[in-house]
């Protein structure tokens, strides 16, 4: 049932070939956008995507800590190229400016954007709507490339610490550097907590990128059948399995998911939707465990619909073993 509903969606909501591969594209635009982890903010200085003659600048200012991988603030658009980015930033909680000057893989790029994707609620041909710096205690740079229903990440890089004159960075704020830095972490109590306990936890953004070969499983009474699931990673990727894609529902290497959020149906026809929360603890170690002995092996995130169908059972498996992460919290609702 499930097959034959992923082919119906196939071939009803998939373009053709060429309209995937043609060589004709609305014109390209995109915004720069940047990003910081939770409770770790920083405030960009001055910064852009640019070419040998073009630049798209990077938003400036402002006090940015949405989150690792969301796009905190958006700058004009443009439709270039980039070969490379710089930077100079602050991080408040390191009371550090960091700056950074790096290639960037044009081809790459230019691939992604070339090749883009079709919409889930669209259906129709779109690409990548934004390009993201992510900037992570220590210096950590990532880059991404962002969409609705997709977020790759093209590369890490590694600022260096700086240092600039207050007043140039902040003009006329009456403070002191350090007197500028307490009042505005004093003023940010969870961030100010959250260092106190666990400090710049360098390195954890790294960890985060680390990818295994993995795949969603559902396990549903016989007669529901799934439109799609979108799926964020803690390295800040996404993607968006429906139609051809979810039919394949392919093991790759990804990231360890953060959430998700399913579509489906029951054998009644109602549509329901669940949204996901994972653990982080809980996840990262249940991944250390079934990957301790064959880092390459194939595992499966199985979610199956409980027997009084009122909640969803996580588990992660291997051909070997399975470990129920328990403390995932789920929020199932039916869709209008």
């Amino acid at each position: 049932m499930i097959s034959s509903l992923l082919q119906f969606i196939v071939s009803a909501c998939s373009p053709s070939k060429r309209s995937v591969h043609a060589d004709v594209r609305p014109p390209l635009e995109y915004a720069s956008g940047i990003c910081a982890p939770e409770l770790y903010p920083i405030r960009v200085h001055t910064g852009d995507f640019y070419t040998a003659n073009d630049w798209l600048p990077l938003p400036r200012g402002g006090f940015v800590e949405e989150g690792w991988g969301d796009n905190g603030m958006n700058m004009s658009r443009s439709g270039i190229i980039p070969t490379g980015f710089k930077v100079t930033y602050f991080a408040y909680m390191e009371n550090k400016f960091y700056t950074a000057n790096f290639a960037l893989p044009s081809d790459t790029i230019k691939n992604l954007f070339r090749e883009g994707m079709i919409k889930y609620r669209t259906k129709k041909y779109a690409t990548y709507n934004a390009m993201i710096l992510g900037m992570a205690p220590g210096g950590g740079l990532v880059v991404w490339m962002k969409s609705v229903d997709k977020q790759v990440e093209i590369g890490r890089y590694q600022a260096t610490e700086t240092d600039m004159a207050w007043e140039s960075f902040i003009p006329r704020t009456g403070r002191t550097r350090d007197e500028f830095v307490k009042v505005t972490i004093d003023d940010t109590p969870l961030a100010k907590a959250n260092f106190q306990k666990n400090g710049l936890m360098l390195g954890l953004w790294d960890t985060y990128r680390i990818k295994y070969n993995w795949r969603p499983k559902f396990e549903f009474p016989e007669g529901n059948t799934f439109e799609g699931i979108d799926f964020k990673m803690y390295n800040g990727e996404k993607e968006f399995l429906w139609g051809e894609t979810l039919a394949k529902n392919s093991f790759g290497k990804r990231a360890i998911a953060k959430s998700m959020d399913l579509m489906w149906a029951d054998e009644t026809g109602q549509d329901f939707g669940a949204d996901i929360y994972f653990d982080e603890a809980e996840m990262f170690e249940a991944y250390k465990l079934i990957y301790r002995d064959d880092k390459e092996q194939n595992a499966e995130l199985v979610i199956k619909y409980n027997d009084t169908r009122t909640s969803l059972e996580i588990y992660l498996r291997s051909k070997s073993e399975e470990i129920e992460l328990e403390k995932t919290k789920v929020s199932i609702f039916k869709r209008t």
